[in-house]
């Protein structure tokens, strides 16, 4: 069964459908190397162009964002967490959002783990030098390998004078 999938790579947002699975879609994406887009439209960020492809395989690392849209997994089986509030430089991209982990464990944890993309929640997308209208989403998957910066936030929304902390030396 194919659904709507919206990924945003460094250069470009693709609009498509896809085959995924049962499932969360954190946990298919984690699994999969290829994406197989179906009536994909690609639209280029620096002019808006668009581009129309029946069928585009994009492999996982290509992309640096993704929007969950409905599939957030069973709510029986979820554990209780904590919320981080930071900001990611993630490509072209900051991204500031919730990090979730569970309480016994160190703040920005989620960004060390085994997943390649984790989840963020009310999350708030910029693009580009002055951003452009941010984008809005209550939970998109993050890169994991595209973060290139992270600054943990306070809770409520201010712009901290914080340095970015370098993720070049995090470990995988």
């Amino acid at each position: 069964m194919r659904e709507p999938l919206v990924a945003w790579a460094g250069d470009c947002v693709v609009r498509g459908s896809v085959d995924i699975g049962e499932g969360r879609l954190s946990d298919q994406v984690n699994d999969l190397d290829l994406l197989t887009f179906f009536d994909a439209a690609l639209e280029a960020l620096d002019d808006g162009h668009r581009v129309l492809v029946d069928e585009l395989e994009v492999e996982r690392r290509e992309l640096h964002l993704i929007e969950v849209i409905g599939r957030r997994g069973d709510p029986g089986r979820r554990l209780r967490t904590v919320e981080d509030r930071v900001a990611l430089q993630v490509g072209p991209f900051v991204v500031t959002g919730n990090l979730h982990r569970p309480p016994s464990a160190q703040p920005l944890s989620a960004l060390t783990g085994w997943a390649r993309f984790v989840p963020v929640t009310d999350a708030v997308i910029e693009v580009g030098e002055p951003p452009a209208e941010p984008v809005y989403e209550d939970v998109i998957l993050v890169n994991r390998d595209r973060i290139s910066a992270s600054r943990p936030l306070a809770s409520i929304a201010i712009r901290p004078e914080e340095p970015w902390e370098d993720q070049s030396a995090a470990p995988a």
